[in-house]
């Protein structure tokens, strides 16, 4: 299982830097309105998110990692941004009551949630009235994406079909999802084809 206070530190390689432009670049295609309020479920190091804060009138970078956000904290140092805010929580222990957003979007997190429709539920809960969704994450696998990590438990990938349901079930509509981006990892000296998708929906 990947431990991401440990690997906090030295998150940003480079290629997870140029990956995270890509994202950034395909989510900002789907931001329909600016003086929003937006959360980023699952910020990381803010590798995304801090290329997307032009776009909201306020950002709440969230993660349930301490040196993940610890890490948001420094880089929140240098840009002295005050539109944008850090919070450290587990949304599906105890997400704060008052938590609100025009806009949730993530990267690559879901597949770590193994209840998808929970976080779902809270998504909806959290969002106002006609909020929108936007989810990055990767096409179904054969666990190649994870194969460095054997005890992975969360989930290797996403058939659209079945993400579209789970979303509209939980209380979402005009759900759309679109594969963007390509690529491969290699481990053991194998390389293997990934793709990563964007979930599009509005509460």
């Amino acid at each position: 299982m990947e431990n991401f206070d440990l690997m906090a530190k030295d998150f940003d390689t480079n290629k997870r830097t140029d990956r995270a432009k890509v994202i950034a670049d395909e989510i900002r295609r789907h931001i329909l309105a600016d003086e929003k309020s937006a959360m980023e479920f699952g910020c990381g190091t803010g590798l995304v998110g801090l290329q997307l804060a032009d776009c909201f009138k306020t950002l709440l970078l969230l993660d349930s990692s301490v040196e993940m956000v610890h890490q948001v904290e420094l880089k929140l140092e240098r840009l002295n941004n005050p539109a944008i805010s850090t919070l450290c929580c587990d949304l599906l222990n105890g997400a704060p009551q008052n938590l609100r957003a025009d806009y949730i979007f993530s990267s690559l997190v879901l597949h770590h949630i193994v209840d998808t429709e929970a976080i779902l539920r809270c998504f909806h809960s959290i969002l106002n009235d006609e909020g929108h969704l936007l989810i990055v994450d990767i096409d179904k696998d054969d666990g190649s994406f994870h194969a460095k990590y054997p005890d992975f438990e969360g989930h290797d990938g996403f058939n659209h079909s079945a993400l579209r349901s789970s979303t509209l079930s939980t209380g979402f509509s005009n759900v759309k999802i679109e594969t963007f981006y390509h690529d491969s990892k290699t481990f053991n000296g194998k390389e293997s084809p990934y793709s990563l998708f964007i979930l599009d929906a509005i509460k």
